[in-house]
């Protein structure tokens, strides 16, 4: 259960980071008593309830069915709620394969704008992606873009879309926060502007811990790129300082190993 949390403890503890912490397994672990992560290329949390499972975010569209899978795995709960913590297409293409289930879809209020955008901008965002990682291929697990459900590609390049046409919107919008109860499970959603502008974070009570999405990557923050345009720093930081004085025990980051001990998320 807890190999996960091992991990990450030793890591911190040494500061010796001797394998990667950002891993692909589609695999899933139970990381506490009802609580599991599935680690893809964004994870997927995932929360037993008394009304199915509570998931955040949905991955990819390239490992979306992994993800689900993972999850009929580990419990044969429909899932109920599925939370954006924002609406990059590595969390929320994935949510496509999560629609027979027909969960509610809870994001921040920007998010469909960002849907739109990523819509109308569609060949741009196709454009400067390949300019970055020279192409969006399925075969570099960067888990954006399909192909029109099955065009060929080459014959018509605009067939591909960066984010699946299919991709599930939210239903209930979130402002600055919200609180919801889920078959006895209470989250706390708060909107703070980091890697986007409409991330959200959750605090759970009862389980003391937080979801954190791309605002902790086990890496240096992605607040910018000379490819990409500038985010929000100082939001960025204010959100991090209003998580700790939650007091977590534990954190379920999108990207990067779980993490235990309030020593150590401090």
């Amino acid at each position: 259960m807890a190999d996960l949390l091992d991990l990450s403890a030793r890591i911190i503890d040494s500061g010796l980071v001797d394998q990667p912490v950002n891993r692909v397994t589609n695999e899933l672990s139970e990381i506490a008593d009802g609580v599991a992560m599935v680690e893809s290329f964004s994870h997927c949390v995932a929360l037993q309830t008394g009304d199915g499972l509570v998931c955040f975010d949905a991955s990819g569209v390239q490992t979306g069915q992994q993800v689900r899978d993972a999850l009929r795995g580990w419990s044969a709960d429909r899932v109920s709620h599925l939370v954006y913590t924002h609406g990059h297409a590595d969390h929320v293409g994935g949510s496509t394969f999560f629609r027979d289930d027909a969960p509610t879809v809870v994001g921040h209020q920007a998010v469909a704008t960002r849907l739109d955008r990523y819509a109308y901008t569609n060949n741009w965002n196709l454009l400067i992606n390949m300019r970055q990682f020279g192409g969006i291929r399925g075969d570099m697990n960067l888990n954006v873009g399909d192909t029109g459900g099955g065009v060929d590609v080459k014959a018509n390049p605009n067939a591909r879309r960066f984010l699946p046409a299919t991709t599930m919107r939210p239903d209930h919008v979130v402002g600055d926060h919200d609180t919801i109860d889920v078959g006895g499970l209470q989250m706390e959603l708060h909107h703070a502007r980091g890697e986007t502008d409409d991330h959200l974070w959750g605090w759970l009570p009862q389980h003391n811990a937080l979801t954190t999405g791309d605002f902790l990557i086990w890496n240096f923050p992605n607040a910018g790129n000379p490819q990409k345009v500038q985010r929000f720093p100082i939001e960025w930081a204010a959100a991090l300082r209003a998580m700790i004085a939650k007091e977590p025990e534990l954190l379920l980051p999108a990207h990067g190993l779980p993490i235990a001990g309030r020593e150590r998320i401090t």
